[in-house]
């Protein structure tokens, strides 16, 4: 895997792979009457290869280009929304306008990500940690009508033009990527640490990288103002999701998901010795036993994924510089502030593999230590696999 052509190609590549052997899975036992699709692609083969990873938010998504935005649905910003809309109707289908936007940006993506390492960690390590992003196990979200993969893009090549000494260029893509997400705020401290200015003459280096994201931030506000007449709604739309922004900021999420570990490993014991087979039918108390044990599980993993993206924030921090560490602790601060009823980090592993200095940390640590870094990789493929079914099948939520 060392001899790799254009980072880009590569990550389009083994995406496509996984959506292919995911569409074909789902030919090989047919999904349920809940799974059927609600917005389509060019007939039955279209909707297997476009819809394959049509799932949760990417409902929401396709609903918002077709009907507009409601209180609810105001928690997706609207740039990915209105791409989608944009390139939907020359397509003739929303939902393949929805997949190809979102893998052409991830692929940018993964293109300025190898750029980004390449001068910081070697060629070798840069591929890698393209490499780990393809293999990520949510990274099924880039063959879907989910915003990750044109938020990487713009969040990414805003840091490489940052990096390159081009302020205003970083402010334009990083005032998109609010526009998309908006975590993409996160982006503000690390674009001012890369453009920090060596003299006073400098200093309005740092205006595009600070005014730009929030002007996004801002149009976002304004747009939802003239649609909802509640400028806003991205924030009171939090309330239908159930979380809730906490005082302690990102320690309500730490906290909250801590405090369910021991409930969690109870509930792991509480799983039904028998699950049943298909046609089958499973007791009550062994149905709710079975779905406390999956919310218990759900919460370590999504636990697990914070503790690792914190560790390797520290590790960018030290190996990459203040800028990397900078944009990964506001991320996952972010992130954690405002934590989920059931799940208090529900989706932390989709939201990791897109804080993209954990990526370049990570395969920093792998360089050097072939077995590592194979086994790391195999087991990232195969829980690529195992989850992208699972998630195609609607019994995960990301």
């Amino acid at each position: 895997m060392r001899r790799l052509g254009h980072p880009a190609a590569t990550f389009t590549l083994i995406r496509l792979g996984f959506l292919a052997g995911t569409a074909l899975s789902l030919v090989w036992v047919l999904p349920s009457s809940e799974s059927v699709l609600v917005y389509g692609a060019y007939g039955p083969l279209g909707d297997y290869l476009f819809g394959a990873f049509a799932q949760w938010d990417s409902d929401w998504f396709l609903q918002i280009v077709e009907q507009g935005y409601t209180e609810q649905s105001a928690a997706f910003f609207p740039l990915y929304p209105a791409l989608v809309w944009a390139l939907g109707w020359p397509l003739g289908s929303n939902l393949a306008a929805a997949v190809l936007i979102s893998l052409a940006g991830a692929a940018v993506g993964a293109w300025a990500l190898v750029e980004i390492a390449k001068p910081l960690v070697g060629v070798a390590a840069a591929r890698d940690s393209m490499l780990l992003l393809a293999l990520y196990p949510t990274a099924f979200v880039f063959t879907s009508a989910y915003s990750e993969g044109l938020f990487l893009a713009f969040a990414t090549t805003s840091f490489l033009a940052a990096q390159r000494g081009r302020p205003w260029l970083a402010g334009l893509l990083g005032g998109l990527a609010v526009g998309t997400r908006f975590i993409g705020i996160a982006l503000v401290p690390a674009l001012v640490a890369l453009l920090w200015p060596r003299s006073r003459g400098e200093a309005w280096r740092l205006a595009p990288v600070v005014l730009l994201p929030l002007m996004g931030l801002a149009a976002v506000a304004l747009y939802f103002d003239a649609t909802l007449d509640d400028a806003l709604a991205f924030s009171h739309a939090q309330q239908f999701w159930d979380r809730s922004p906490s005082w302690l900021g990102p320690l309500a999420g730490v906290w909250e998901a801590l405090r369910a570990v021991p409930e969690s490993l109870d509930g792991l014991t509480s799983v039904p010795r028998r699950v049943g087979v298909p046609g089958e039918a499973i007791s009550i108390p062994d149905t709710l036993a079975h779905q406390r044990a999956q919310l218990a599980l759900w919460n370590l993993v999504d636990l697990a994924a914070l503790a690792a993206a914190v560790a390797l924030t520290v590790v960018a921090w030290r190996r990459l510089g203040v800028a990397f560490g900078l944009f990964s602790a506001a991320f996952l601060a972010i992130a954690t502030s405002a934590p989920g009823a059931s799940l208090p980090l529900h989706s932390m592993v989709r939201f990791v593999m897109v804080d993209f200095p954990v990526l370049i940390a990570g395969a920093a640590l792998l360089s050097g230590r072939p077995a590592a870094r194979t086994g790391v990789l195999v087991t990232l493929g195969a829980l690529s696999a195992v989850a992208g079914v699972t998630f195609a099948r609607k019994l995960w939520v990301a």
